[in-house]
């Protein structure tokens, strides 16, 4: 009787086991417009270039994570410490970090990068008599037929 019960039991155990191996899931990372990981020069005056910022999204560990950090966010705040009217980074870094002692601890996204005004750029592009859809297609920047150009 005894060990038809641990023979059950090591059964339960390991069927258990097995379906907790199946588990899985995704993360939406991160949207973009517009990546690279290769140099492109895109050439931007200094008016419509702010100083390099970051930003930062992060959760805490207390014995399992209490949130899930997103790279969209770390990027956002980042654009966002830049000031009205950027709406992108150049040159920019995406690191993660984690910080755990024991069972505590934080971990998620930092992002720098050189915040730029994408409206001045196109303003620019136009002013030196250059179409900033060729000007995008040519770089490899974005397909020219998904550059939408607001005056």
């Amino acid at each position: 009787m005894k060990e038809s019960s641990i023979s059950r039991f090591l059964i339960a155990s390991i069927s258990v086991l097995i379906l907790l191996s199946l588990i899985g899931c995704s993360t939406r990372i991160l949207d973009f417009t517009v990546i690279s990981s290769k140099n492109v020069n895109i050439k931007v005056k200094d008016s419509a270039k702010g100083e390099r910022v970051t930003g930062e999204d992060m959760a805490v560990y207390v014995f399992f994570p209490l949130g899930q950090p997103q790279v969209k966010n770390a990027v956002d705040r980042a654009i966002e410490k830049a000031g009205p009217g950027f709406d992108a980074l150049l040159d920019g870094v995406i690191y993660y970090k984690y910080n755990v002692f024991i069972l505590f601890g934080t971990f998620g996204y930092t992002v720098e990068g050189t915040p730029i005004k994408t409206s001045q750029l196109i303003v620019e592009l136009k002013k030196q008599g250059i179409d900033p859809e060729q000007y995008f297609a040519e770089h490899n920047i974005v397909r020219s037929t998904t550059v939408e150009i607001i005056p």
